[in-house]
């Protein structure tokens, strides 16, 4: 950690004459600067500098879309024009797809319901529960007790990869597959 701090210390320094002004007046005191430098000012409490984390060129989203396209070949399901096939053939189709879109779920974001309660169950509500974890359906709203009509979910972790392509390529969901003629 140290040998990188050092390292980023002096790049900067190098290329930013503010901040080889502050490493020198940190290093060596007021003294350090020479005579015709001027002492940057120096917050009376300053915070520590966090390290913002590189942002990705690819968004979370598409890496998800891309895991379910690889395990499941779930963009492929829901592109294709369902209207020549019938129910069975899509059921068929659909099955597999759905299962493995699970295990891939599982694996990147580990999903739990809010309330363990089936549907048709009467559960209790809290008034402070926003909108996020509670919505009313009906004319009835702010009621203690209400009868869940579907569950909801949440995330319990998100693990998706991390990306290391070309930012050209970051919103490429799935390659071309080709084959030699």
């Amino acid at each position: 950690m140290r040998l990188g701090l050092a390292l980023r210390a002096f790049w900067k320094a190098l290329f930013e004459p503010k901040v080889a002004e502050r490493v020198a007046l940190a290093l060596d005191g007021p003294g350090s600067l020479g005579a015709g430098s001027a002492a940057p000012e120096v917050a009376a409490e300053q915070k520590p500098v966090v390290a913002a984390k590189p942002r990705s060129a690819q968004s979370e989203a598409i890496a998800l879309l891309a895991a379910l396209q690889r395990d499941a070949r779930f963009v492929d399901l829901i592109q294709e024009d369902l209207d020549r096939f019938s129910d069975e053939q899509i059921g068929a189709a659909a099955r597999p797809c759905l299962k493995a879109c699970r295990q891939t779920l599982d694996r990147l974001v580990a999903i739990k319901p809010l309330v363990d309660a089936a549907d048709g169950d009467v559960i209790a509500v809290d008034e402070t529960a926003s909108a996020a974890r509670v919505r009313w359906v009906g004319e009835s709203s702010g009621a203690s007790q209400a009868k869940l009509v579907r569950k909801g979910w949440e995330a319990t972790k998100v693990q998706l990869p991390a990306w290391s392509g070309s930012d050209d390529d970051a919103k490429v969901i799935s390659p071309n597959q080709v084959e030699a003629v």
